[in-house]
């Protein structure tokens, strides 16, 4: 299935820092773009204090 701006997701990913926060695994972010033929994604990470962070080369098969 592809995916769609605005799809939320869970981040299948282990644990892992970014830029000075810390992105838990299984927690769930927002598409927020998706390259041309669905190599990469730009997800949107809200972390606990509600800060948005958009982390770029996520890639497709990581979103469950």
């Amino acid at each position: 299935m592809a995916l769609q701006p605005g799809d939320e997701k869970t981040l299948n990913r282990p644990t892992f820092l970014h830029e000075g926060v810390f992105v838990i695994q299984g927690t769930l972010v927002r598409v927020a773009e998706v390259s041309e033929g669905d190599q990469e994604v730009v997800v949107e990470y809200t972390d606990k204090e509600g800060f948005p962070h958009y982390i770029k080369g996520i890639r497709p098969e990581e979103l469950i």
